[in-house]
């Protein structure tokens, strides 16, 4: 385990030594370590050069990239507000709102084949927010008679109940509420 160590640490050093020397401005050459796996020692022995270098001569690279001179003003840039028309409307603002008929809208179940009947339920829970119970008594009310009332609601968020149900599967349709009777 040990000689396996020295084998290891002495052939990275050999690659740092000789890597080092080899770039050196200070040597010729370059020194090489050997590892003999019988007694685990490191020994050092000169090798040839990788190219010869001189010694007197020092060559500096430049350690950033050049850049184009950045151009300095007199202070942070500042954006002048866009030109906007002074428009001064004597009407005030309006909603307008489709014609729906009335604000109250009930979303209906119908039974069918396709669906289970626990499918159904859970689709009500998630998409209506109705209690399990509810949604249970829905189910088997449109089970057994054909047809079930989930809920009466403002036209959009019937709308949106009615929506999602279809997109699951489950045969709806929406419809406005007579209030007069």
């Amino acid at each position: 385990m040990v000689a396996r160590s020295l084998k290891v640490i002495g052939t990275f050093a050999a690659s740092l030594s000789a890597g080092a020397s080899a770039f050196s401005p200070t040597s010729t050459s370059a020194a090489t370590a050997t590892v003999r796996p019988r007694h685990g020692v490191v020994s050092r022995e000169p090798s040839p050069p990788l190219f010869a270098l001189n010694r007197n001569v020092v060559t500096m690279m430049p350690a950033t990239l050049d850049r184009p001179a950045v151009k300095v003003g007199g202070g942070p840039a500042v954006l002048d507000r866009p030109a906007v028309a002074d428009k001064k409307s004597s009407e005030a603002p309006t909603k307008e709102r489709k014609s729906v008929g009335s604000e109250a809208w009930e979303v209906r179940i119908y039974n069918d084949g396709v669906n289970t009947r626990e499918f159904v339920a859970r689709c009500l829970v998630q998409i209506t927010g109705l209690t399990e119970m509810g949604a249970y008594q829905t189910m088997m009310q449109a089970h057994h008679n054909g047809l079930a009332v989930v809920g009466r609601y403002p036209y959009e968020r019937a709308e949106m109940y009615h929506d999602a149900l279809k997109t699951n599967g489950i045969l709806c349709d929406l419809v406005p509420v007579d209030e007069e009777g």
